[in-house]
């Protein structure tokens, strides 16, 4: 059987948001499967195209979050974007104060993405004191979570978690 997360379908989070139906099914597939895994109020931070933070009621209410562009999408703006940056590997430099151009790049996209995330995981915090759990997930996660003592625990199976948790609702 053959199930597309979207509206209508009943995933066992309630939306608390202005307009459900503009939330994108990843991000309430991730509460789905964060709150299953972890049973508290919590933020999931994705690390993907784009980077979202999605905050998750005690009672695994989506409560909504922030949209951020991913580490990625901020390294090709950035090379596309001016005349003489090229590309550079997205790797954690040795020091904060590159010596090189690849080096300075490689801190200000990685440390300054890694204070994106720390900010806006305290804004949020500050907006939901509830919050237990601090939830990393996609790509990037491992690395960011080296660096980002906001972050609680890497998952990084927890869409295909959060999509096995509604599917198994449907009777799968």
């Amino acid at each position: 059987q053959i199930l597309v997360v979207g509206p209508g379908v009943k995933t066992g989070v309630a939306i608390r948001v202005d307009h459900p139906k503009e939330v994108g099914a990843d991000r309430i597939v991730n509460a789905a499967g964060a709150y299953d895994l972890y049973g508290t109020s919590l933020i999931v931070v994705d690390f993907g195209t784009a980077a979202t933070f999605d905050v998750v009621a005690e009672d695994g209410a989506y409560l909504g979050g922030a949209i951020a562009p991913g580490l990625q999408a901020s390294h090709d703006a950035l090379v596309r974007r001016t005349s003489r940056l090229r590309r550079v590997e997205l790797i954690q430099p040795a020091r904060a104060i590159g010596r090189t151009t690849e080096e300075a790049m490689q801190s200000g996209i990685f440390y300054g993405y890694a204070g994106l995330i720390a900010g806006l995981v305290t804004r949020l915090r500050h907006e939901y004191p509830k919050v237990e759990k601090v939830i990393a997930t996609g790509g990037l996660a491992r690395p960011m979570a080296t660096i980002c003592d906001v972050i609680d625990v890497v998952e990084l199976d927890l869409t295909l978690h959060g999509l096995w948790c509604i599917w198994h609702r449907h009777g799968g």
